[in-house]
């Protein structure tokens, strides 16, 4: 008979139950027993799991409810259909790794309990214990009485069915959220000896993918379950008599009160003001434990907190965030620039006529800002311009434009006193957008990879899936208008930036005006190439390629093996072409070109793309958005995707059909690239009727006067 058995209850959980029930079905120790509970799931979870399970030799307990009755419920029924000796439980958006089974059996050794960590989301999971890592301790319910409470969660924990069935304990039923905190504090007071798990992962919280309606524990929101948290607290400080086990769930509430109603916070108003009743009513319940260690003002927020003067309560909370900000300006930290923005940043600063410009994070002076400001700046020159930019002294800008540098205090107040924010990305969530104030985003590109909320997930160091998203999200809720460049990309931006359609201004991108008003100005293309100091009669064919998300080495930092064989293009091309490199701007590592100088350019830095397009007589990309610009001159494309079963299964995805749609031939051989492009011609007749399509369905709407419209809008709206 074996030991353990293993529960998981679901509801609506189709993005994880597959890779939660094949972590089980990994196990190298198979000998345990199987209850899941399907909580009245309405989505794809239970045939997802069926299809699963269709393989897997185990004689499974499988529960239905009829509707959804809550986490508490469902555990609740399978306790009652425990048989072995351990029972532990795995949520159904979590995964254990293949070894911890074996390793559990092998070590909770008749005790009362074992206590294992939960770790979060990664993708690198060990692929066996490491013992010279692993540690373990055998401890007491008399002198350690707080291990089981470590994670507000009875998950990773073996607990023992004996005290379970003899003392029928149970989850809570009336609590939502907090379930297992009531559990566990009955299980306790039975349990004598356990032994406790550290310092290496056995069970990984799955990722989040919607951090916006998902119905994962851990990415709720604060307003819906700090109310849920206190009721928690007061059921759990009645279950209780244990004054080691109180203090522990009084800090823990005491630190879920400071966090949550932190005056950094940028919904602490809200939170505030949606929470008050209960916020006022656990306060009183613990004030004095909280004066025992705290400062002397967040001391005065909890006093007025606890008189029921919230309003007192409040201007405190919004003193100490002011302290904060004062302490870095007398310290003279680096943050002091921000802090006196922050202080000093109000709606009366902002100067009707002020415009600020940023392009890709203040890299350089590029891309549809520069076509607005130059635009204006030969109509309307009356006007403040501002560029913000990373290294001011890199970039040469004409016209009277004031050049700030980032973080810098004129930074902040050319963001502080501007009327109109003009950038092709996402700017810094820190400047605080005014309702006086309008943010256009042009954006740079037409989008051919999910982007935002369309992706799955997020494969970005020093992030998370849910935290991209929750930041982007912030970030797109300050735009007012964004430019889109056609239809198709207007009906992605909707779902992908979470924007209403009248917000989109479906004008094209100002940076390729240039394309329709310029692509037959020879004197101008000639000028191109002579600053790029290119061989005088040899034509010019570009590779531009996109930047890999799993090619990163660390935050800021990217790497890319070129991938299309110069040497080999040297030899074929040579004679008749050179060869621009346009690298992603993201790509930090310099290309060597050493042998390839008078064939190869890198051109990564050339700040004005559009112009590069201009000299080119064909295009080599693979799947970057470069395509979409390019095909407003007609030109031949070829598609050099030489990973492209990789790309397509495991990064983000495509929006259009790639393989059919594309205006031109995909190849994935670098030799074969080689030999197509020394029939250009022969691909501009094959390709046709494929490059017409394609230029009515995105390039179009197309028609040089987007700069136009977004200055004049300017203009106009700084006499309103």
């Amino acid at each position: 008979m074996n030991k353990l058995t293993v529960v998981t209850t679901y509801y609506n959980n189709e993005e994880h139950i597959k890779d939660c029930i094949n972590s089980l079905k990994k196990q190298r120790n198979q000998n345990f027993n199987l209850i899941l509970v399907d909580d009245g799931s309405t989505d794809e979870s239970t045939n997802i799991l069926n299809h699963e399970l269709q393989d897997y030799d185990k004689e499974i307990n499988i529960i239905k409810l009829d509707h959804n009755q809550g986490h508490a419920h469902a555990r609740n029924i399978a306790l009652d259909n425990v048989e072995t000796e351990y029972v532990m439980f795995l949520d159904a958006d979590d995964q254990l790794a293949t070894y911890a089974i074996e390793f559990y059996l092998n070590n909770v050794n008749g005790l009362d309990g074992l206590i294992a960590p939960i770790h979060k989301f990664t993708l690198n999971k060990p692929q066996y214990v490491d013992k010279d890592k692993v540690r373990l301790e055998y401890l007491s319910q008399k002198s350690n009485p707080n291990s089981f409470l470590r994670k507000n969660s009875v998950c990773n924990i073996l607990f023992k069915n004996a005290i379970i069935q003899a003392h029928n304990i149970r989850f809570n039923e009336e609590l939502e959220i907090f379930t297992d905190a009531s559990f566990v504090l009955d299980y306790i007071n039975y349990a004598e000896r356990f032994v406790r798990v550290f310092d290496f992962p056995f069970y990984f919280r799955g990722e989040v993918y919607d951090p916006f309606y998902g119905n994962t524990l851990s990415d709720q929101d604060f307003i819906f379950t700090f109310g849920d948290y206190v009721k928690s607290f007061y059921d759990s400080m009645e279950r209780t008599h244990n004054k080691k086990v109180k203090n522990f769930l009084i800090e823990k509430m005491k630190k879920e009160i400071k966090l949550g109603f932190d005056p950094s916070l940028r919904d602490i108003e809200t939170r505030y003001n949606a929470l008050e009743e209960t916020l006022v009513k656990v306060v009183k319940s613990i004030k004095w434990d909280i004066f025992k260690d705290a400062k002397v003002l967040y001391n005065l927020e909890i006093l007025f907190l606890s008189m029921d003067a919230v309003d007192n309560a409040k201007y405190i909370n919004n003193l100490r965030n002011i302290s904060r900000h004062v302490k870095n300006i007398v310290q003279n930290n680096k943050l002091k620039n921000r802090s006196m923005y922050q202080l000093t940043d109000k709606e009366s600063s902002v100067n009707p006529n002020t415009i600020i410009f940023e392009s890709f994070g203040g890299k350089n002076y590029s891309d549809s800002p520069k076509y607005v400001y130059e635009y204006m700046q030969e109509n309307y020159p009356q006007m403040n311009y501002y560029w913000a930019l990373s290294n001011p002294e890199n970039s040469v800008i004409p016209g009277n434009a004031i050049k700030v540098k980032k973080g810098s205090k004129e930074y902040y107040d050319a963001y502080s006193n501007a009327k109109f924010w003009v950038s092709n990305a996402r700017l810094p969530l820190f400047l605080n957008k005014k309702e006086n104030q309008t943010y256009i985003q042009t954006w740079h590109g037409t989008p051919l990879k999910r982007l935002a909320n369309d992706m799955k997930s997020v494969r970005m160091p020093k992030t998370t899936t849910a935290n991209y998203k929750k930041n982007f999200n912030l970030e797109t809720s300050r735009w007012d208008y964004l430019v889109s460049p056609n239809h198709y990309s207007t009906n992605i931006f909707k779902s992908a930036f979470w924007m209403n359609e009248e917000d989109i201004w479906e004008i094209g991108y100002p940076r390729n005006d240039i394309l329709i008003n310029k692509q037959n100005d020879k004197e101008l293309q000639d000028k191109i190439k002579k600053d790029l100091n290119l061989p005088e009669g040899k034509k010019v064919i570009m590779y531009a390629p996109t930047w890999r998300d799993d090619e990163f080495i660390k935050k800021g930092k990217y790497s890319f093996d070129l991938k299309i064989n110069l040497e080999n293009l040297q030899k074929e091309l040579g004679d008749e072409y050179v060869i621009l490199l346009r690298m992603h701007y993201l790509i930090s590592n310099a290309l060597d070109l050493n042998g390839f100088e008078e064939f190869a350019i890198d051109v990564s830095n050339y700040n004005d793309i559009s112009e590069l397009y201009l000299i080119t007589d064909a295009l080599i990309t693979d799947y970057s958005s470069v395509m979409f610009d390019f095909g407003i001159l007609k030109r031949p494309q070829f598609f050099f995707a030489y990973d492209i079963e990789k790309y397509e299964s495991g990064l983000r995805g495509f929006y259009m059909d790639y393989m059919n749609d594309l205006p031109g031939e995909i190849i994935t051989d670098e030799f074969k690239l080689a030999e197509e492009l020394k029939v250009i011609d022969e691909h501009k007749v094959k390709y046709h009727d494929k490059i017409e399509a394609f230029y009515d369905k995105f390039c179009s709407l197309e028609k040089g006067e987007s700069s136009k419209f977004i200055g004049d809008y300017i203009y106009k709206h700084s006499k309103e």
